[in-house]
């Protein structure tokens, strides 16, 4: 794993290229991105605050009304490579950039028959409310969140964004010969809201439940979006994108515990965590992920 110089973001060492602004990974930022990953992100868990969005801006392709010779030569990709991205439809985040830099981004996309849409990084950066329990009513959702109660009725929704969440053990520094404990995957739902910029983060491992007609809460979850969502896009295209792992954030406290089952961490001979307690998850991408996808969505509406 490395850490983009371009948008500070984590990614898989192995790419030739950041996931989400495109700057390229050379072998000296890749071998200091992968070591510097892990303690970065502990800082920011721990409370230290991440660097400033600024000035930034994220560009975006509406790959629906690009045409494949237009994103070949704009993307330099090859017309077959064009033509599979094409077919995938959806969004597309092609740059993270400085303001004066997206400009001239966006008149050289535009010269070669590309629209660009522009969104400020810091709103594409909000925290959600994580929410620790609720009760599904009549076109209506009494949600309980870290910061307190929130209440979603059916027509508040402007987008839905849900996905799988990768998770995995922090790689061990001695070779087993067997790996015999991984973590089941996650799933994470976002209820973006017309009228407030942060997401509703709702997990169904942690999630606590009112009275669950379904019996489980995975199909619970899915009934509350359902109750609520009405006409607004869902959008789960993020199970197509290379996951990017980081240590995994803490638990809303008072919610239930889905790491919990694993049982307390394990300790090496020096009595330091094992390498098996360290776990890590695609989190954070998905939160950076919904946020721009929002930020388009909101910009669609008023559009129309």
């Amino acid at each position: 794993m490395a850490i983009c110089p371009a948008c500070g973001r984590p990614r898989a060492a192995s790419r030739a290229s950041c996931l989400y602004c495109g700057a390229p990974l050379t072998a000296e930022t890749g071998a200091a991105g992968a070591d510097a990953a892990l303690p970065a992100t502990a800082a920011a868990r721990a409370g230290a605050p991440e660097p400033p969005a600024g000035d930034r801006w994220l560009l975006v392709l509406d790959l629906a009304v690009a045409s494949q010779d237009a994103l070949a030569r704009a993307l330099e990709r090859t017309p077959y490579e064009a033509g599979l991205l094409g077919r995938r439809g959806g969004f597309y985040l092609h740059r993270i950039l400085e303001a004066a830099e997206a400009e001239g981004e966006v008149l050289r996309l535009g010269a070669l028959g590309l629209t660009a849409l522009r969104v400020p990084e810091a709103e594409a950066r909000v925290r959600p409310l994580r929410t620790l329990g609720g009760e599904r009513g009549e076109g209506r959702l009494a949600l309980r969140t870290e910061e307190g109660p929130v209440v979603v009725r059916r027509g508040d929704v402007l987008l839905v964004v849900a996905g799988p969440i990768a998770r995995e053990y922090r790689a061990p520094s001695k070779r087993r010969r067997v790996d015999t404990a991984r973590p089941d995957e996650g799933y994470r739902v976002h209820l973006h809201r017309r009228e407030e910029p942060r997401p509703v983060e709702i997990d169904p491992a942690t999630v606590e439940l009112g009275f669950a007609v379904t019996g489980s809460a995975r199909l619970e979850v899915e009934a509350w979006v359902k109750e609520v969502a009405g006409a607004a896009p869902f959008d789960d295209a993020f199970r197509r994108l290379p996951p990017a792992l980081a240590p995994a954030e803490p638990e809303p406290k008072g919610a239930l515990s889905a790491v919990r089952s694993l049982g307390p961490a394990s300790r090496d001979a020096t009595g330091r965590p094992d390498d098996r307690s360290i776990l890590l998850d695609n989190i954070e991408q998905f939160r950076f992920y919904s946020g721009w996808r929002a930020a388009v969505e909101r910009r669609r509406g008023r559009a129309g």
